[in-house]
């Protein structure tokens, strides 16, 4: 009996046990209804390893019972870059009772490779855990073998040679990828004591590598080394998105509209009409980089004796004489341009083509034109230098010969690009007025001991031809002192005459004074149209005004006489005659002789001085 009683005791310890059980797993599912199914603050990496390059995606997740609360990312800023956001909410109802979640996506772009640590993030009033990410360099096949579905590769050339300082480098980087991309851009190239233009647009066209079939980018840069040393190229990056439709990749099929407007920054997939659908879904991101590279760049060599450091792939020198130089005539300019092309140099790094003075000669350069244009491989540099010349005497003068020096980048040796020397007859003046101008040597100045010097020797020593001519020169003298006489008394005489009938007719003032101001409203109306046909006339009439007995037969000679306004005359006589023939402004001329003609009241107003220097001295 006692046997059955224990056993019995046993057995009711057992049930006791077990309904214990059942009660302690009530008040915990109880509790778990009671409370939400999310809490606290999590965060957690897609992947905790990744390869140089790559982005990752960080998660956190809040209970959502704080609206307000938001992460602050900016205790990620030490080691990487926020690339984007994306929040997201979920509702959960369990036995009745709801429960709300929160997530925000992160894409982080690491800074550099190694262990990083992500620390805790503020969400409200709590943090996250801290986590791990471990950057490790890139695996070959992404880094650009031909095996990856992304890469990119860089040539230079000339390649396996040391550049010489300023010498042009074409630097190709190409992109090749075989899966659709939805958007991309490539980092600007910046190097240190180079100078970096882009060439052109970009090119696209496809390939085949390792039996597979991508498309390619092209982007070509000229490079212009400053100084000689170690040249370093930095790595370039690519940053683009992958096409994605619910999460998976599409194949490549060829060079797709998409990436045509991609690179015309029109991405087709930003519309609204794409939200909502699986393309509005952004693919995964991918980043890529082509490799550094140095190089030694290369000094002046040192048996180079050119005046200007010029390496160039070619260089060309041509004259717009080409054909042989135009008629020279004492006091009327005659324009002349120079232009140097070099292949490989910026026109920044063309200097000033010399042209040499010239003797009987006077010089006025422009301000020269410089342009750059490329073939897309090559830059193309271009100076052009127009050179107006003023002869001051008739006779021969020898223009010399204008001389380049530089540096043949592919044959490493100096050349030298010429245009030759012209000789050229300079005429007289206009309307015989060749005597007005000064001479330029003393030697063809008459002077007063010339006729003793030939008095002193005798008609024989002198030659035969001569006897006539001192037999008779007295006699031949003093008739045309008559004629000068008469033809002077003459002039008075109808001079007087004019007089007085104008005085009789009309006040003497009155009609200069009408004349005068009808022509200076004229120059201003022409002035205004920017008509500088009309403009030279009125100038020229109205200098006659100035200088009736002697009037100027050009704007050189006009502007010669001035003390204002010579640049604007000087202006007008090239934008009539010269060789750019371009537009003109009468503006300025107009406020320079809205007040009058300023007349030079240095030296004598008896010849025409084209020569005074209108411009700057050549040099």
């Amino acid at each position: 009996m006692n046997s059955r009683w224990t056993h019995s005791r046993a057995d009711g310890g057992r049930n006791d046990t077990r309904t214990n059980t059942r009660r302690l797993l009530a008040i915990v599912f109880l509790a778990l209804a009671a409370t939400p199914l999310w809490a606290g603050v999590q965060a957690r990496l897609e992947r905790s390893i990744i390869q140089d390059g790559d982005t990752v995606t960080l998660t956190i997740e809040t209970d959502g019972s704080n609206e307000e609360a938001r992460p602050d990312l900016s205790v990620l800023e030490k080691d990487f870059d926020v690339l984007g956001t994306s929040e997201t909410r979920q509702i959960r109802i369990l036995n009745g009772h709801r429960s709300d979640k929160r997530l925000w996506q992160v894409e982080l772009d690491p800074h550099h490779g190694g262990t990083l640590r992500i620390p805790p993030i503020p969400v409200g009033t709590e943090k996250t855990a801290p986590l791990t990410l471990k950057v490790v360099a890139q695996a070959p096949a992404a880094a650009g073998d031909g095996r990856g579905p992304v890469f990119m590769k860089t040539e230079l050339e000339p390649a396996g040679t040391s550049p010489r300082v300023q010498q042009q480098l074409l630097y190709r980087v190409r992109l090749y990828y075989r899966v659709p991309l939805v958007e991309g851009s490539f980092s600007d190239l910046k190097i240190k004591d180079a100078v970096v233009e882009r060439l052109g647009e970009d090119s696209q066209y496809q390939t085949t590598i390792g039996g597979q079939r991508y498309q390619v980018i092209e982007r070509r840069y000229a490079i212009f080394p400053e100084k000689s040393g170690t040249l370093e190229i930095p790595p370039i990056r690519f940053d683009g998105r992958l096409m994605a439709a619910s999460g998976q990749r599409f194949p490549s099929t060829g060079i797709d509209s998409m990436m045509r407007r991609f690179f015309g920054n029109q991405n087709p997939f930003d519309d609204a009409f794409f939200a909502g659908t699986p393309f509005g879904n952004a693919g995964k991101r991918v980043r890529v980089r082509s490799e550094p590279l140095k190089l030694e760049v290369r000094g002046r060599p040192a048996g180079y004796h050119g005046s200007d450091w010029l390496p160039a792939a070619a260089l060309k020198l041509t004259d717009s004489w080409a054909a042989g130089p135009p008629e020279f005539r004492v006091g009327e300019p005659v324009t002349r341009t120079i232009t140097l092309e070099a292949k490989g140099l910026e026109s920044s790094q063309i200097p000033d083509i010399h042209i040499p003075e010239v003797e009987g000669v006077r010089l006025y350069p422009e301000q020269p034109v410089t342009e750059n244009r490329t073939d897309g491989e090559w830059v193309f540099g271009t100076r052009k230098q127009s050179v107006a010349y003023v002869a001051t005497r008739p006779g021969t003068v020898k223009l010399p010969a204008i001389r380049v020096d530089w540096w043949d980048t592919g044959a490493e040796k100096q050349r030298s690009s010429v245009i030759p020397a012209w000789e050229v007859r300079v005429l007289p003046a206009a309307g015989g007025t060749s005597a007005a101008l000064p001479p330029a040597a003393p030697a063809s100045k008459p002077t007063a001991a010339a006729p003793v010097a030939a008095s002193a020797s005798t008609p024989e020593s002198s030659g035969t031809w001569r006897q006539p001519l001192y037999r008779y020169w007295p006699w031949a003298a003093g008739g045309v002192l008559l004629l000068v006489t008469g033809l002077a008394l003459l002039r008075l005489r109808t001079s007087g005459r004019e007089r007085a009938r104008s005085n009789a007719e009309q006040p003497a003032p009155a009609a200069p004074a009408r004349r005068s101001g009808d022509l200076r409203r004229k120059l201003q109306q022409a002035c205004e149209h920017n008509d500088a046909a009309a403009a030279e006339q009125l100038l020229l009439e109205w200098a006659a005004r100035e200088w009736p007995e002697d009037p100027p037969r050009n704007l050189a000679a006009l502007a010669a006489r001035l003390e204002t306004g010579v640049d604007e005359v000087l202006r007008l006589e090239r934008a009539r005659y010269g060789a750019s023939n371009g537009d003109w402004d009468g503006g300025p001329l107009w406020e320079a002789f809205r007040n009058g003609l300023q007349i030079r009241k240095t030296g004598s107003t008896d010849s025409d001085d084209a020569l005074s220097p209108l411009y700057p001295k050549w040099s």
